[in-house]
């Protein structure tokens, strides 16, 4: 098959979602499968397909093209912003610049003539909207969800009321992402119950599959000494938390953790393994607490393993998590791990039989468990090699890409699909004109209010040639939903 990978965010980043796209295109390529992969550049500025052609086992011929979104949001931006004032002004600037962004993702990736694919494969929520609006319609499209974008501006504070528009907004985005597929998958029973409760996505729409890691190669950079060298201290046990320095990662609740072990033992060390906007605040609060002596920033480090090769205890004091690679990875290492009961973890250890799990944001309970691992190491390397055993099972890459390709089979063949969601029209209500019909000498219909610019570009008649003849800027369920909030 040819499969299009496509996500909004920037490509490569450090996280989870860059870890499960490479090693499903890994798996999908060595079973002869084609993956184009649609992203944001890293500077958030370019959006690029990159194009990969299989010579033979041993050879891939590589190419692609790239979008610099400038000139494009000097026009979009105006005229949907003008929209916005003129029809629904309650609508504040961070709905706004969020509606144009995705619009911006949805014309250039029809752009990129998305009829060469057999499928079509996304991996967040404004992705999944942008490629089902302009797809064309006979082309499978499957959902992998990976966490709750809407709980993570709660988390941020980028939103503090859930009675506010920009929550209503979050949420609205969530549903209607995950209703804008052929085919939902996630990784946890936790993400289900979640998008089916919080959001009411309908349970039966659901696939769980679980993520994986590449077990061989992981072990082999497990046996490599890390680079540059970070030495353990004769005496003292290491503490290691692999995970970005962000406010739902919980590192806050761990350092509080280690300021109550501190006042009875200091026979250990904290590695912080990575790097994220949280960082110079955790670093305050380490001197604030009196724990920079036991607390090491490592930031950002491509030798992981080898670091957790390294340490006794690998603890994740995240407030949510859907199926965290650095618990898989340390369960494949046989390494005892003491986690949060955020999110998707307590699907993943099981407390007392392969690790420790504590009530997040639960400073003295994290305490209390390291304290039990550290003080009886019989325990401890039991818990690690109980947790291999389960890990290697559990975490296979070659699983997953099966439990995957079944589903592409089920949309290919259309079977078990589930009805996506009605397509809003909205055909006169607030500024809305009639569903337009995109014609090559007419690319300002795209737009469904009247415009100021007459687009008479050549490169926006071939953008809108590319265009479904129903596609139209606003997306009328978000307008909808705006004005309802």
């Amino acid at each position: 098959m040819r499969i299009l990978f496509a996500t909004f965010w920037q490509m490569p980043h450090v996280g989870g979602v860059n870890t499960y796209i490479n090693l499903l295109m890994k798996e999908l390529g060595e079973r002869g499968h084609q993956v184009d992969v649609l992203a944001h550049h890293p500077d958030m500025q370019k959006i690029y397909l990159q194009q990969y052609q299989r010579e033979d086992e041993f050879t891939w011929n590589m190419r692609g093209r790239m979008v610099k979104k400038k000139n494009l949001m000097d026009v979009v931006f105006p005229e949907v912003y003008a929209y916005y004032q003129n029809n629904l002004p309650h609508v504040e600037p961070w709905i706004r610049w969020r509606e144009i962004e995705r619009y911006l993702f949805e014309v250039i990736a029809a752009r990129f003539d998305l009829d060469q694919y057999d499928l079509i494969h996304t991996h967040d929520m404004l992705s999944t909207r942008a490629l089902w609006r302009v797809k064309p319609a006979h082309i499978p499209l499957v959902f992998k969800a990976h966490g709750l974008v809407a709980n993570v501006h709660l988390f941020n504070g980028d939103i503090t009321d859930k009675q506010d528009l920009k929550w209503k907004y979050v949420a609205a985005e969530e549903y209607i992402g995950a209703m804008s597929c052929d085919a939902l998958i996630v990784p946890s029973q936790w993400l289900m119950r979640d998008l089916s409760e919080e959001f009411g996505v309908p349970r039966e729409r659901f696939q769980i599959i679980p993520y994986g890691i590449d077990i061989p190669p992981f072990l082999e950079r497990y046996g490599y000494e890390p680079h540059p060298p970070v030495k353990r201290e004769p005496g003292k046990l290491v503490i290691a938390c692999p995970a970005r320095l962000t406010s739902e990662k919980g590192q806050k609740t761990l350092l509080q953790a280690i300021r109550l072990i501190m006042e009875t033992r200091s026979d250990f060390v904290c590695w912080l393994i990575g790097d994220g906007v949280q960082r110079s605040a955790l670093e305050n609060d380490a001197r604030e607490l009196g724990i920079s002596d036991c607390v090491l920033f490592l930031g950002e480090r491509s030798d992981v393993p080898a670091l957790l090769r390294k340490a006794d205890i690998m603890v994740l004091p995240s407030v949510e998590d859907n199926q965290p690679h650095a618990i898989m990875e340390a369960q494949v290492a046989g390494k005892a791990i003491v986690a949060s009961n955020g999110g998707g973890i307590p699907e993943m250890v099981r407390h007392g039989e392969t690790g420790l799990i504590f009530e997040k944001k639960n400073a003295a309970q994290l305490a209390a468990s390291l304290q039990q691992l550290m003080d009886d190491p019989e325990w401890r390397e039991r818990l690690g090699a109980q947790a291999e055993v389960w890990g290697r099972k559990q975490w296979s890459s070659k699983t997953l890409c099966d439990r995957t390709l079944a589903v592409y089979r089920q949309v290919l063949e259309k079977k078990d699909v589930h009805p996506a969601l009605t397509e809003h029209d909205g055909t006169g209500q607030h500024g809305l004109t009639r569903p337009p019909e995109v014609k090559r000498d007419q690319a300002a219909s795209m737009f469904r209010f009247p415009v100021k610019n007459k687009f008479e570009n050549s490169a926006w008649h071939r953008i809108a040639a590319n265009l479904p003849k129903n596609y139209g800027i606003p997306d009328p369920q978000f307008v909808k939903t705006l004005a309802e909030g």
